[in-house]
């Protein structure tokens, strides 16, 4: 079993990206209908396809079968050009300084850094960019249930302090030729409902079915005791940022 294998049905319930986001990034990176893209660890294909678009090529790479059966389900979903091969970053095989532009999502801490990096600084032509891009919640006074749902979860996680997710990308990236030169950031807002963040929790790898195994019913009936109090007819609001760190 791949270690996202009980989790990839659940992806769909992470926080998303706006399109908004996508564009912003485009414009601040003059991305054109020449640049070629590659998506690294790709997953559902939620950057792959939010981008496809707005490149001319769009190639996604993730190791795990079901994440691609997704994100090929996805990508035709909404009819978006995208080539999809099941590799590591450190396997992939193609020619030297061959794309533009590079995003990885939430894959970078699974990523094997000292074999990551040279392929990277194989494949990215001079003068490319990676987008290392996230989507997470604000301190906005309509995310008040974020820290209960947050706590809740890690209480059920066998690494409570998630150390694996946090990731210093300045560290990560030196001694590379890439160097942070800012950040892009779109914020917007959206409903969920609690049976959304509960599959959102199922999603993640410290939580997923696979971890918790006989205990997730229990898991699931606290998570809806939780949020409760907060939701308004089995509705909540959140407000997110999607972010890209800009590499280049």
């Amino acid at each position: 079993m791949g270690r996202f294998e009980t989790s990839a049905a659940f992806y769909r319930h992470r926080e998303p990206y706006p399109s908004a986001f996508f564009n912003a990034v485009a414009a601040r990176l003059g991305l054109t209908r020449q640049t070629r893209m590659l998506d690294v660890g790709c997953g559902p294909g939620n950057l792959a396809i939010g981008f496809a678009p707005l490149v001319g090529m769009c190639t996604a790479v993730d190791r795990e079968p079901e994440m691609l059966r997704m994100a090929r389900r996805n990508a035709a979903g909404e009819n978006a050009d995208i080539t999809f091969i099941e590799s590591g970053i450190e396997d992939l095989n193609c020619e030297a300084a061959w794309f533009e532009f590079v995003t990885i999502g939430r894959a970078l801490h699974w990523l094997p850094r000292e074999a990551a990096l040279p392929v990277l600084e194989r494949v990215i032509a001079a003068g490319g960019h990676i987008a290392i891009c996230g989507s997470t919640a604000t301190d906005a006074p309509v995310n008040a249930w974020a820290a209960t749902f947050r706590e809740l979860r890690k209480t059920w996680a066998p690494d409570p302090g998630e150390s694996r997710y946090k990731v210093d990308l300045d560290r990560w990236f030196d001694p590379s030729r890439f160097t942070q030169m800012e950040d892009v950031a779109v914020k917007h807002r959206q409903s969920v409902t609690i049976s959304d963040l509960i599959s959102r929790a199922l999603s993640f790898s410290t939580s997923s079915p696979a971890v918790l195994g006989e205990r997730r019913p229990q898991f699931e009936a606290a998570l809806r005791e939780a949020l409760a109090p907060f939701a308004a007819q089995g509705a909540l609001e959140e407000e997110l940022v999607a972010k890209a760190a800009i590499f280049g």
